[in-house]
């Protein structure tokens, strides 16, 4: 096919990016500022909001109302346009951005109501993640005319402002991103099923342990894992539950009612506790809306046996 259009280099592009990051994430620190303790509450669903503000950004300007160029992409002289050169609409270029934008923004939510691990919540999350090695694979092994899954899906290009005088062919694009990327996907549902059988007896009692911390009234989010740490040669086995609350407590932590109900609550619930060397608590105050993040944590960590000391 002949186009006058001259492709992107690799790292123009990637430069890009990083300035239309840098753009966004001033945005999100802005909005987060604004409203902190509402993004806190709302959890990962704040990602939500980042998203909305990329796709915008992204489909205003990288269509011909923006001349197909972002701030990023006005910066480094490239713009999105069609085989013919020409900026594209705002219909293809909305469609582009949330095939780029939306596992990233969404791969690490969950579906409510549902754990972390819950069939359904797996499947959404091979999904997602698969298109995000779509996007990152065939951008760097399609030598030829840089075009990612994005650009593929709507048939544009990522080009250099410059055009030549006289049309010339456009390379072919070769099967070896989609073989790279195939292979990636194969592996990515072979761990993932390994995964789900090896661990299908610890995951139990993990997620029954997780239903019950989670409906712990102050706790907006939590998690729960079994980690076996090897440090000088020792092995430590430590149960862990992370929780992500409004506010962390001014108190000693071994004195917070959230703390003292979460312990007593895995004390009571999981199978054979004590051959466990710490159980570890972790509270985070946090907001993320992908383009933009604010975390602070406090982690205390006992024996099953001094725990129960410390709760009598």
């Amino acid at each position: 096919m002949k186009t006058k259009i001259n492709i992107a280099k690799f790292w123009t592009r990637i430069w890009a990016l990083l300035i239309d990051s840098l753009l966004l994430g001033v945005i999100g620190y802005l909005m987060g500022l604004a409203v902190e303790d509402f993004l806190v509450s709302i959890g990962n669903y704040g990602l939500l909001f980042g998203l909305v503000i990329t796709v915008v950004y992204q489909t205003i300007f990288n269509s011909r109302v923006g001349n197909g160029q972002t701030l990023g992409k006005r910066a480094m002289n490239i713009q999105v346009v069609d085989i013919n050169g020409d900026p594209i609409d705002l219909g293809k270029s909305f469609l582009r951005a949330l095939i780029l934008c939306l596992p990233y923004f969404t791969v690490n939510l969950t579906i409510p109501g549902l754990s972390d691990t819950a069939i359904v919540n797996v499947i959404k999350t091979i999904i997602l993640a698969t298109i995000v090695i779509g996007v990152v694979v065939i951008y760097i092994f399609n030598k030829q005319t840089r075009q990612s899954l994005h650009d593929l899906a709507v048939g544009t290009y990522v080009a250099s402002t410059y055009r030549k005088k006289e049309p010339t062919i456009l390379p072919t694009m070769t099967k070896t991103p989609f073989y790279v990327f195939g292979g990636l996907v194969t592996l990515l549902i072979g761990v993932s099923v390994f995964a789900a059988t090896w661990k299908a007896p610890e995951l139990k009692d993990v997620l029954s342990i997780y239903s019950k911390v989670s409906n712990i009234d102050g706790v907006l989010n939590a998690s729960v894992v079994e980690n076996t740490n090897y440090t000088n040669g020792s092995k430590t086995l430590s149960y862990t539950a992370n929780l992500w609350v409004q506010n962390l407590p001014q108190e000693n932590l071994e004195n917070n009612k959230v703390v003292r109900e979460v312990v007593q609550t895995i004390l009571n619930n999981a199978n054979s506790i004590d051959r466990f060397d710490v159980i570890s608590i972790s509270m985070t105050r946090e907001f993320n809306i992908g383009i933009a993040s604010k975390k602070t944590s406090s982690t205390i960590s006992h024996t099953p046996s001094e725990w129960r000391a410390i709760l009598k």
